[in-house]
């Protein structure tokens, strides 16, 4: 019995369990650790991110739904940059967001960026669907820029229809 451990299961009885149970229970216990101590990294790099204001929402180690969301189902990998772009800004419809917590969702969301200035894209981007009359902008100065936000349907019909009066 010396590599025996003996437990109670949930009908309290005793079970013997052998030496590869033993092993199997010492490798669950490194890696419930390994797993405490990624958590806690996690936390950090998140709250980093909200700090530096590429994270989108309170200062929080918690993602936000839909950061889950995106990161869960890749949402934005089949997308083009401005699909992505424009449904970021619907499922944010009530934040302004920077261009980079717009290319940080787009990222979490799975879309390969084909270039090596994947903030510049987003910024074009961006540019274009406000010309459209789709979104928003508030210009701002300082480390984070523009802040963008989704313009109602209502109120992008009603500006055009003041453009054509003019």
């Amino acid at each position: 019995m010396k590599n025996c451990l003996t437990c109670t299961n949930l009908i309290s009885t005793l079970v013997h369990v052998d030496a590869t149970a033993t092993k199997l229970l010492k490798q669950l216990d490194a890696l419930e650790k390994d797993k405490i101590r990624l958590t806690r990294q996690i936390e950090s790099i998140r709250i980093a991110l909200s700090l530096a204001g590429i994270k989108p929402g309170k200062v929080s180690s918690m993602p936000s739904s839909e950061e889950l969301d995106y990161r869960l189902n890749n949402t934005f990998a089949g997308m083009s940059l401005t699909e992505a772009c424009l449904r970021i800004l619907q499922d944010h419809k009530d934040e302004w967001l920077s261009k980079s917590q717009i290319e940080y969702l787009i990222l979490r969301g799975g879309y390969k960026f084909s270039t090596s200035n994947s903030k510049n894209s987003v910024g074009v981007t961006l540019q274009r669907i406000k010309d459209d009359g789709k979104c928003e902008v508030e210009r701002v100065r300082g480390a984070h820029g523009n802040r963008y936000r989704w313009l109602p349907e209502r109120s992008a019909d009603a500006s055009s229809t003041n453009d054509k009066r003019k």
